[in-house]
């Protein structure tokens, strides 16, 4: 219920701990100042829910910018044009049969680009990031103070430890970053020749099929196909948006 859920809301438990607190040092007995927070606190949350206070609408996932020039712009760039080409070929069928399985696939390319278009931005950015991660300096100071460390009086390695500990956060934070990206511009690449494949089979199922011979085999395998590139770009923007935050 959404008024349990206002009693619950951070804010208004500090609003009525403040009050308690408030009215405690005005020396109330302790039940009567507890009594003041569990006031202030309801009489809150009615105001919320009274109020109307709507639920926050789902924030859309985010679009970056691509980096221009960058593999991963010339990959989005492909799977562009491969999801304009489905879609003129989609346009080009005489009504029938397999104009009607081509069309209904055409939002599925589109949502497919639209979450590689987000891949490729989250690329640029994992990009970014790593540039301002100097692998050699970190390495060098890493080096440095493991050097330091074997010669180092007790009174001091308490504080070189701590300063190793945070160089090597700093070579752990760039592997992951470089593996993030490794992953995101394979998945690129693999749906955009995988988008370029099925404009292809699509191409060519036009040109050897009638409107009284479709190859219902051959659309299943079309659907089938278009369905693991969703799925796996899908999946690639999920297990980057856990690791990378």
């Amino acid at each position: 219920m959404k008024f349990a859920r206002e009693l619950a809301e951070p804010w208004g438990l500090l609003l009525a701990a403040t009050s308690a607190g408030m009215a405690w040092a005005v020396q109330l007995p302790v039940v009567a100042a507890v009594g003041v927070g569990v006031a202030v606190l309801a009489a809150r949350a009615g105001v919320a829910v009274l109020g109307g206070e709507k639920e926050p609408p789902p924030r859309e996932a985010r679009v970056l910018d691509v980096a221009p020039g960058s593999a991963e712009e010339n990959w989005l760039r492909r799977a562009s044009a491969a999801a304009d080409g489905f879609a003129s070929l989609s346009g080009s069928l005489a009504a029938g049969p397999l104009a009607e399985r081509v069309a209904d696939m055409e939002p599925v390319v589109e949502e497919t680009l639209s979450t590689l278009r987000r891949l490729a931005g989250r690329t640029s950015a994992t990009g970014l990031a790593l540039s301002r991660v100097d692998l050699d300096a970190v390495a060098h100071e890493r080096r440095r103070l493991q050097r330091e460390l074997r010669t180092a009086n007790p009174e001091l390695r308490g504080d070189l430890e701590q300063a190793l500990t945070a160089v090597q956060a700093q070579a752990d934070v760039h592997a992951r970053l470089s593996g993030a990206r490794d992953k995101l511009l394979a998945q690129l690449q693999s749906g955009a020749l995988g988008l370029d494949s099925l404009v292809a089979r699509v191409a060519e199922l036009t040109a050897a099929t009638t409107d009284v011979a479709v190859d219902t085999g051959a659309v299943r395998e079309l659907s089938d196909q278009l369905e693991g590139i969703r799925q796996g770009v899908l999946e690639t923007e999920q297990a980057t948006r856990k690791s990378l935050g």
